[in-house]
């Protein structure tokens, strides 16, 4: 077994055991009336919902949270030939703090693991927290785009981030 075969195996173990702690499943799922109520509540900015419910089809990997038998967070992503872009990882607030987040991370960073993807997304340059998570996982910064995110009072700047199997 291949070092990075026994890390992948061990990190699922311990997924598993935090999951069944905190009851939590990530199962498949598609665009949803339920998924975009989570949307509406993690996001001060979100996607319409014409945007959130035409994410899908072929390339697109919805996965959706169920913590106490709840819906209360989502990933979407897209797959383009050897990347995989995060579009969008969102949990309701009332479930933050609980590394819920960190757990639909894991599960994008797991599937691009098994199929060699190297992983994209977009991050809020205030969004702390996020970034923290982002650059633990084994995210680097590899651009700034200014002006990308709407807020209250203009805009700001989104990096963009990149994380590769290889590196991890």
């Amino acid at each position: 077994m291949s070092p990075t075969t026994t890390k992948c195996t061990r990190e699922a173990s311990v997924l598993a055991a935090t999951q069944q702690r905190l009851n939590v499943a990530i199962i498949d799922s598609n665009p949803s009336s339920a998924l975009y109520q989570v949307e509406l509540l993690a996001h001060e900015f979100p996607w319409s919902e014409a945007i959130f419910m035409q994410s899908s089809g072929n390339g697109y990997r919805w996965r959706e949270l169920i913590h106490q038998g709840k819906t209360c967070g989502f990933t979407t992503c897209q797959q383009v030939v050897d990347e995989l872009t995060l579009h969008n990882i969102a949990v309701a607030p009332e479930h933050q703090g609980l590394g819920l987040g960190g757990q639909l991370l894991d599960d994008v960073l797991r599937y691009a693991q098994n199929d060699d993807l190297t992983v994209f997304l977009e991050v809020r340059l205030s969004n702390t927290k996020a970034l923290h998570l982002y650059e633990k996982s084994g995210f680097v910064i590899v651009g700034r785009r200014a002006n990308y995110y709407r807020t209250a009072a203009g805009f700001e700047d989104g990096l963009v981030m990149r994380w590769q199997p290889t590196e991890n």
